[in-house]
């Protein structure tokens, strides 16, 4: 997939003896893996009494170039954090995060492109026809997505006598992810 360039800026502020705050914004990519790029896996149903072939074809296929599906990219994201860490008291910390991250051209993998369909055209239901495939789909750059979310750390950490020890940890993430 070539030359990359990703970017990471990030910083942590002391504004007390028991508090900081701390952030930051970086960049980043996903290439695609060697199974979405070459997966190619055959499943033979019977349905109504018939041999129905559902045909996962692999991204570089003349099947998928007759059903638009481009070449998979590189996936890319831009993140950003933002937070803090607290010491109320000499055994308790809470940690509280805020996110983004958005992700442009995730690979997911398609619906199935059904045989017959006029909705697809002659040269994919010639081709699908030629090889026997009642149902096919590919893996694509099609969706983008954004996360955001924030992340609630309490955790409680006690020693005495030696080795002996009591540690309590609460922690909770709210998310929301748009497709």
């Amino acid at each position: 997939f070539g030359f990359v360039n990703t970017y990471k800026l990030a910083t942590r502020y002391k504004l007390t003896d028991n508090f900081n705050i701390r952030g930051s914004v970086s960049t980043g990519f996903r290439a695609p893996t060697l199974q979405q790029l070459n997966f190619s896996n055959t499943n033979t149903n019977i349905i109504g009494g018939n041999l129905v072939y559902s045909k996962q074809v692999p991204n570089y296929s003349e099947v998928s170039r007759a059903a638009g599906i481009p070449k998979l990219t590189q996936e890319t994201s831009v993140n950003a954090s933002l937070g803090f860490t607290w010491k109320p008291a000499k055994n308790f910390t809470v940690t509280v995060d805020g996110y983004i991250i958005t992700i442009k051209n995730r690979v997911v993998i398609s619906g199935q492109y059904q045989a017959g369909d006029p909705t697809l055209g002659d040269a994919l239901n010639n081709l699908l026809a030629a090889q026997g495939i009642q149902y096919a789909q590919f893996f694509a750059n099609a969706v983008n997505t954004t996360n955001m979310g924030i992340d609630i750390v309490l955790d409680y950490s006690k020693r005495w006598a030696g080795n002996q020890h009591f540690r309590a940890t609460l922690a909770g993430n709210f998310q929301k992810v748009d497709i």
